[in-house]
Parts: C-alpha cells; sequence; structure tokens
C-alpha cells in the first residue's frame, strides 16, 4: 500500500506545477470515488474557481459555474487532473503533466490571445 498523503494538508489549496515549474493554478477540490465496503478512492484533483466558490457557499459556487459554462472557451466542465498524474506533494503540488495539457489555463490564453496581444507591449514572455 502506498504512503498515506494527508489530503486536506499537502493537496487541498495548494499550488500546482508543471514539469517545467509553470504554476498551473490552485487545487480547488479533491475529487473521490465511493467504493462499497472500502474507503473513498483519490480520483482527481480539480482546478476551478467554480469549486473554490462552491467551498464558501453553494449558490457562490453554482454562480460560478454559470459564469464558467457560459464564458469560457472551449470547456465542458472544470479542469481535472487524474490523481495518478500527482508526483509530489507538500508546499505545491507537482504533476507530470505539461501545463497545456491540464486545461486549466484555457482561459487565461483566450484572453492573451484575444485582448492582450493586441494590445501594444502587451504579449507576455512565458506562462510562469
Amino acid at each position: 500500500m502506498a504512503d498515506a498523503i494527508p489530503l486536506v494538508r499537502d493537496v487541498l489549496d495548494k499550488q500546482v506545477v508543471d514539469p517545467d515549474d509553470c504554476r498551473v493554478g490552485k487545487v480547488d477540490s479533491i475529487v473521490l470515488m465511493p467504493r462499497a465496503n472500502r474507503p473513498p478512492r483519490v480520483l482527481a484533483i480539480e482546478i476551478s474557481q467554480t469549486a473554490a466558490w462552491r467551498r464558501v457557499h453553494h449558490r457562490l459556487g453554482d454562480f460560478a459555474e454559470w459564469l464558467r459554462a457560459k464564458f469560457e472557451p472551449g470547456q465542458d466542465r472544470p479542469p481535472r487532473v487524474l490523481f495518478e498524474h500527482v508526483v509530489r506533494t507538500g508546499i505545491d503540488v507537482h504533476i507530470d503533466l505539461p501545463w497545456k495539457r491540464t486545461h486549466a489555463l484555457v482561459w487565461e490564453d483566450w484572453l492573451e490571445d484575444r485582448v492582450i496581444a493586441k494590445i501594444p507591449g502587451g504579449r507576455r514572455g512565458g506562462k510562469k
């Protein structure tokens, strides 16, 4: 059996970092899969302001979800990273996926391409 990971202490609200040290976002939710007569299995981490607002109040989460569904380009659900891609936890949560594969920065990419890039000097050099 693998070593136990204190999920709330070492995963929830921690910065997610990809293999290139790019900050992807924060862990806003932990997705569990219930199992009959066994402890739940940790399925994924969610990088989503919707999940963060839902932790404050379910109506705030519902409103954030409505905004995300209406305005976030090309996303049918909040970004999730399967827990099998988590390689290290602690101060940050390190994953073995590049940030592009997480789809967590879709909104930022859309804003950069459609708004920031049109401002003189607005193109940023990297995702760090």
